[in-house]
């Protein structure tokens, strides 16, 4: 016998991605400036955070990089961390 595929469990799983690396996309493009900005004195606690964004999207987990990327964007934006 074949399966049966539902079409909204596949549209959900799908829309639910899309989000998740549109929310990603989002939050990088804010990220990227303030990186760069600060590439010479990127501090190990920095690095990190981009490395901890990095291996989140390698592991297909794009909602916890998008998380962690807008949470170290906030933090970068924030006045205090111009130095």
């Amino acid at each position: 016998m074949g399966r049966v595929i539902s079409l909204e469990r596949y549209r959900r799983r799908r829309d639910a991605a899309g989000g998740a690396f549109g929310r990603l996309d989002r939050a990088v493009e804010r990220l990227d400036p303030l990186v760069h900005q600060r590439a010479a004195a990127l501090t190990p606690t920095i690095e990190r955070e981009l490395r901890v964004i990095a291996r989140a999207v390698a592991e297909g987990a794009p909602l916890r990089a998008a998380e962690r990327a807008e949470r170290l964007a906030g933090i970068l934006e924030h006045p205090a961390a111009s130095g």
